[in-house]
């Protein structure tokens, strides 16, 4: 889904190119010693380069390499090439985020207004054309949400990134997963017993899952610490215990769903081939195969991981993209993690059992493992977003999506659960959804302090917060909703409910 817009009022900016020297003192100055010769070069070549002009997404898409990369706000563009290696937030954000609009995402990680001096020694033109659906500015509701939480933090003194529980967490998670694992395999008395084997399969399964609801997850939201050496080890262990890519969930999760979500087209998380194995989208064709969907497709969830493994590789080099999310060129180090988990995976999970027990008991005792992290996390991830009662929204003909950023992340999401201490350290506290939404970068830990807030919020702008009091409700509405989407609509393109 492709989208082109009017072109952006260039005249103020022009001027203030002009009218502002030092930008060229910025580009060639002594700040850039620390980059590569390459990058060096390229400031060098800018220098004749300074003017307004106009790229299409087309252009800007070429430039999303390490030395080589622009990115667009708002509809400016910027060269950040040379900011890239003295990026607080580690350079491998900006080289996910390079050749592409990153308007959402640099609003949701940043203070909204703060770092605009900082861009403005960077820019050096105008985006003409979009690639996928945009958003207007901020609305009052997203910049009084914004500050009421931010300030929350700030008055108490407490660091939104900091828990030192989490690591407590994270810590029972690998031990129960490397306990179960061993003892499976590796004690006399438990290889004896099959029964005992079976159980310690479920518990691997779900502390797989576990890995993949926390570290990957916190760490792919730059979450937990602010150092970006920890978030690429945490999200590395996804690779290696679980199999699957970090790197593809990046560009899935993070640029893809959290950007556009519910947005066909663009959230990857709701892509859907025509016809489908199963109907989740208003406007998504109807084909008879989905009657009483909701009786086999969750059944089906318990492949989630064998497809994952399988569509990494596939995303990553042979189609290159994730629904309309592009990938961008893999440096060394993500392509040997990307490969190392692959073989270190299939390593640990079939080739060291297989030493010491019969193939259909390691098949078997895999099989019930991976579907049960399947499960778990196929079912969590969709009572959150693939229910009845929130939105999926549409942009018009020109690519814009008319509701604010903030205001759709809430009307698109269902929470629940939030009393349920239990509910909330089992699912990564994705029951509360919405404000994960809307402030990824915090931890976990705090949204049951700042969940209150967020909810008070929503209801003094109006704005429709969708919850379920628990956890089966919540999975329950899925279902429902699975059901209601395999009923044929009307010619109007509605569904009669009372069917």
């Amino acid at each position: 889904m492709r989208h082109h817009a009017d072109a952006t009022t260039n005249e103020t900016i022009i001027t203030e190119i002009a009218n502002n020297e030092s930008i060229l003192a910025e580009i060639t100055n002594n700040e850039t010693t620390n980059e590569t010769p390459s990058q060096q070069q390229h400031h060098d070549n800018k220098i004749d380069q300074i003017h307004d002009k106009k790229f299409t997404w087309e252009e800007l898409a070429k430039h999303n390499t390490r030395d080589d990369a622009y990115v667009s706000i708002r509809g400016n563009v910027y060269d950040i090439t040379g900011f890239i290696t003295r990026h607080p937030g580690g350079e491998d954000v900006l080289l996910f985020a390079a050749g592409r609009d990153a308007t959402q995402a640099f609003e949701t990680y940043h203070e909204l207004g703060k770092p605009d001096i900082i861009l403005k020694k960077f820019y050096i033109g105008t985006l003409v054309s979009h690639e996928l659906p945009i958003f207007p500015e901020p609305s009052e509701f997203y910049r009084t949400i914004k500050t009421r939480v931010e300030g929350y933090f700030r008055k108490n003194g407490i660091d939104p990134k900091n828990s030192p529980s989490i690591w407590i967490r994270y810590a029972l998670i690998y031990g129960s997963l490397i306990g179960s694992y061993y003892a499976q395999f590796y004690i006399p008395s438990i290889v004896e017993m099959t029964w005992l084997q079976i159980i310690l399969a479920i518990i691997l399964g779900f502390s797989c899952s576990q890995v993949g609801l926390n570290q990957l997850h916190d760490s792919s939201h730059f979450s937990v610490t602010h150092d970006p050496f920890v978030w690429r080890i945490l999200g590395a262990t996804h690779d290696f215990l679980n199999g699957c890519s970090n790197l593809i969930w990046m560009y899935q999760h993070v640029l893809g769903h959290h950007i556009y979500t519910n947005i066909a087209g663009a959230d990857p998380d709701i892509l859907t081939r025509d016809p489908d194995i199963r109907r989740i989208k208003p406007n998504q064709p109807w084909y008879s195969r989905y009657i009483n969907q909701h009786l086999f497709v969750p059944i089906l969830y318990g492949l989630l991981a064998i497809k994952v493994r399988f569509q990494d590789i596939n995303i990553a080099y042979i189609i290159g993209s994730n629904d309309n999310i592009r990938l961008n060129p893999l440096t060394n180090l993500q392509t040997f993690i990307f490969w190392g988990g692959k073989i270190f995976f299939i390593f640990y999970r079939f080739i060291i059992p297989m030493s010491i027990l019969p193939f259909w008991k390691v098949l078997t005792l895999f099989a019930i493992s991976d579907a049960i992290s399947s499960y778990w996390l196929a079912l969590t991830f969709q009572a959150n977003h693939v229910v009845d009662e929130v939105e999926w929204p549409l942009p018009d003909k020109n690519g814009l999506i008319k509701k604010d950023w903030a205001e759709m992340q809430v009307v698109t999401t269902q929470d629940y659960a939030h009393e349920s201490f239990f509910c909330t350290y089992i699912v990564g506290s994705l029951n509360f959804q919405a404000v994960h939404h809307i402030f990824p970068h915090i931890s976990q830990h705090h949204y049951h302090k700042i969940g209150p807030l967020v909810r008070e919020i929503c209801q003094e702008f109006g704005i429709k917060y969708y919850y379920k009091e628990t956890f089966w409700e919540a999975i329950g509405s899925h279902i429902e909703f699975l059901k209601l989407m395999s009923v044929k609509p009307n010619d109007d393109g509605k569904i009669d409910k009372t069917d």
